[in-house]
């Protein structure tokens, strides 16, 4: 199993999944001429995917999905709350596949197991994945605060797609109106960078082999501080975390750690 993140931010996100029998976006919030764009420098089309994973139905993790799905007649897993709350965004999808939080299903020989994270969604999930030869990796981003479930989750994991979304200084002392300000502080909000590195520094261990840091703002937040606050909370594990970017995919993740650019 390999990984990718195609793009990451407020304007756009989708994690492209390969493994032996297939590949899979999680999510796609660039619009679809970006994510066939972005795929073919991994040497792939949309045409080739097994399907989409939506984890929410906020417009930067569906902007692409009706298009890609229609033109190309992929399935879409998503809950029934997330294809309710987001039918205006995504539009009639021919194939649906219902998820259920805590209930495993599997897409291209990836076994991906939802678990809840709190944000301001109709029915948001994380997701821990494993490929058949049970290599672990978990994602979560867009969530107000760390949860039990979350720790739980990710610990044990060999590779960690962590959001560190805002500097908490920055984002007081910045131009956003204070409302805005208080929903992404807030608990069904986005993770600052002091609590992500808290999660890091508990489930970081000999298992670890790679984190990616996510969903990073352009406004609230820097590269800069990001990698230093989670390299420290990473002391030890032998490896640089990585800051994925708005603008351009992430290099491939997979068993050992980062992977050349392109296959």
């Amino acid at each position: 199993m390999e990984i990718a993140l195609l793009g990451s931010g407020s304007q756009g996100n989708a994690v492209l999944v390969r493994s032996g029998e297939g590949a899979f976006l999680i999510d796609a919030g660039l619009s679809a001429r970006q994510i066939g764009e972005r795929m073919a420098g991994f040497g792939l089309s949309p045409g080739e995917l097994a399907g989409l994973v939506i984890t929410h139905e906020h417009i930067d993790h569906v902007r692409g999905a009706g298009a890609l799905a229609r033109k190309w007649g992929l399935p879409v897993w998503t809950n029934r709350a997330t294809r309710e709350a987001g039918a205006g965004l995504l539009g009639p999808i021919g194939r649906w596949h219902e998820v259920e939080i805590g209930a495993p299903f599997e897409v291209a020989g990836v076994r991906l197991d939802p678990f809840s994270v709190p944000h301001d969604a109709a029915d948001p999930f994380g997701l821990l994945m494993q490929g058949r030869e049970g290599y672990r990796v978990a994602l979560a981003t867009d969530m107000g605060f760390v949860t039990r479930l979350v720790r739980e989750r990710a610990k044990g994991v060999q590779g960690l797609i962590l959001e560190f979304n805002h500097d908490l200084d920055m984002l007081l002392s910045g131009p956003y109106p204070w409302p805005l300000k208080q929903r992404i502080r807030g608990k069904l909000g986005h993770l600052s960078n002091e609590d992500a590195a808290g999660l890091l520094a508990e489930v970081a261990g000999d298992d670890l082999e790679w984190v990616v840091c996510a969903h990073i703002s352009q406004e609230n937040n820097e590269e800069r501080i990001v990698l230093e606050r989670a390299a420290a909370a990473l002391n030890g594990c032998g490896f640089a975390p990585y800051a994925a970017s708005q603008d351009r995919p992430t290099p491939r993740f997979g068993p050992g750690g980062i992977r050349e650019e392109r296959p």
